[in-house]
């Protein structure tokens, strides 16, 4: 089933979209509208969900796109967008949910000073695995890209995080950021992060980094010397360790606080 939302030039819109089955959506915002999108996915099967995103000239998506799907079901997820001259996207995802996830986005900045901005958010334990591909396509000059994730991992479950900015040869003066950050909340917990850089234009700037941690154990004992068990404790560390991405999300707090700790034991 494919779902086509048309957002006309100079329009402003807000939607909120409960996803419930397989579907395919077509998502065109022509030039100078405006989209506050959220999509809520709670399908009960196996969910393959795929966007195609075109922002033409001057317009902008702002995305939040939480999944807490049942943990015994896989979920396989692709979106493709397209950015012309001007366009913003800023792109927020929360993961807690699913037995399995693979995720792949694919960015093209084709137009000049067009920007992409992505915040994501993943928790995981039992057996979950994530694995999430993200790769930004500098196309035009004057282009930027911030790429922000972090998550954290309980039990036996794992990550993979692979990033790719790939900045052309007619990419000048263009700007591209990844961080990845992984805080291990137990020995089986296992996280790989491969952040990755193809630059064909020196006049840019484009940088990348990655660290995996363990629980800061000084940390969780203070807490619990100031009346925290031990899953309030861990539960108050991971909330921490998401602040930056958090303050850059207009979520209900609230809401993320509570699939957290149905992830801390």
């Amino acid at each position: 089933m494919k779902s086509e939302i048309i957002i006309p030039k100079n329009t402003k819109k807000e939607l909120k979209i409960l996803i419930e089955e397989n579907k395919q959506f077509l998502i065109i915002l022509e030039e100078g509208a405006e989209l506050n999108l959220i999509t809520d996915l709670k399908n009960n099967e196996d969910s393959n969900i795929s966007f195609e995103i075109i922002l033409k000239e001057n317009a902008k998506l702002n995305y939040l796109n939480l999944q807490n799907l049942p943990l015994t079901k896989d979920n396989l997820n692709n979106k493709k967008i397209k950015l012309e001259k001007n366009a913003v996207f800023n792109y927020y995802e929360l993961n807690f949910g699913s037995k399995t996830t693979y995720s792949e986005t694919i960015v093209n900045l084709d137009g000049e000073n067009a920007k992409f901005e992505h915040y994501g958010i993943f928790v995981s334990n039992n057996e979950q695995k994530f694995d999430f591909d993200l790769s930004v396509m500098h196309n035009a000059p004057y282009t930027y890209s911030n790429i922000l994730n972090k998550g954290a991992l309980n039990d036996s479950s794992k990550a993979n995080c692979r990033g790719l900015i790939k900045i052309s040869k007619n990419a000048h003066n263009s700007n591209g950021y990844q961080k990845q950050d992984t805080i291990l909340l137990s020995e089986n917990a296992e996280a790989n992060s491969i952040p990755k850089l193809e630059i064909d234009n020196h006049d840019v700037r484009c940088t990348h980094g990655a660290s995996i941690s363990q629980i800061d154990e000084a940390q969780l004992f203070y807490l619990m010397t100031r009346g925290l068990n031990e899953k309030q404790a861990k539960t108050e560390i991971v909330k921490g360790f998401f602040d930056t991405v958090l303050s850059k999300i207009n979520v209900d707090k609230e809401l993320v606080t509570n699939l957290i700790q149905e992830k801390i034991k």
